[in-house]
């Protein structure tokens, strides 16, 4: 709360809820969001005897992190220096670990898996994870402490499957007109959501002997899906309602940076279209088609 000019203030990332209130107030995330964005968000979970906490935490600090960190260490050197150096991760002294209120700590690991340049061509890469769910003497790591029914559910999961659906769908409909789809990332889209105090507490790991406090989402809390989608489904509401709202300009009311977008780059007119064949299940129209 001491450094409230600073990234690692509760909701940095956005305006203040004050000025996002009369755009988004009526939006049914909107009250979770606010939330979010003043206090940070917070892991529903079931409470631990203390006992069976300070059991868990002398294992983590023998057991130490997973084989995968000792393999990729150069690489993990440079994430968690990026994650503090950007405010997404507080670097603490190992001996504070007693004085924390509800601590838990996390081996961490390096999954390794590929991304794409611009030529098309698989780029290895590697992520940082918190493995919340590998559990201590007590069987009851966070994961496994996380009550589900207090998590809001995640309106747009399996992204890629239904929008093959709707492509198939729209090609059986349309089966001669030119189908577009653009895709935006978010960087970094779980740094960009704070945690509240409490459950960054229950975020810790401990890396070189230096304990490691997550400020923002874990890539490996379970519920951190559903708080992202808070957000991001809140984004993705507005954005179709603003392509539905017959009184935006586009021409007189624009991002700034729309200028610097790409041309489409259609594929030749000869180019056949292909027959779409029949879905198994029934597509159900929104008002955007």
């Amino acid at each position: 709360m001491a450094q409230r000019s600073s990234q690692v203030m509760f909701g940095s990332d956005f305006k203040h809820p004050d000025l996002l209130c009369e755009l988004l107030q009526d939006h049914p995330n909107w009250e979770k969001f606010k939330d979010i964005l003043l206090h940070g968000a917070v892991f529903p979970l079931a409470p631990i005897p203390e006992d069976e906490r300070s059991s868990n935490l002398e294992f983590h600090l023998s057991r130490g992190n997973h084989k995968s960190v000792i393999k990729h260490e150069n690489i993990l050197d440079e994430l968690i220096s990026s994650d503090i150096r950007r405010g997404f991760a507080l670097p603490l002294l190992i001996y504070v670990l007693p004085f924390i209120k509800n601590a838990s700590i996390a081996p961490l690991g390096c999954h390794e898996q590929e991304t794409i340049n611009e030529a098309g061509e698989h780029i290895p890469k590697c992520r940082m994870t918190h493995d919340q769910t590998f559990p201590g003497p007590s069987g009851k790591s966070v994961n496994l402490r996380v009550v589900k029914d207090q998590l809001p559910p995640c309106m747009f999961s399996h992204v890629l499957s239904r929008v093959l659906h709707y492509i198939v769908d729209l090609c059986h409909r349309h089966p001669s007109t030119r189908i577009y789809l653009c895709k935006f990332d978010v960087d970094a889209a779980y740094r960009r959501c704070h945690l509240s105090s409490q459950t960054a507490s229950e975020c810790l790991t401990v890396y070189k002997n230096t304990l490691i406090m997550a400020l923002r989402l874990t890539f490996g809390g379970s519920p951190c899906p559903s708080l992202w989608g808070i957000i991001s489904e809140t984004i993705n509401d507005l954005c179709n309602a603003l392509i539905t709202n017959v009184h935006w300009d586009h021409t007189d009311l624009y991002d700034p940076i729309s200028d610097q977008l790409s041309e489409i780059c259609n594929l030749p007119d000869d180019s056949p279209f292909h027959p779409a064949r029949d879905l198994s299940i029934h597509y159900q129209l929104t008002m955007l088609d």
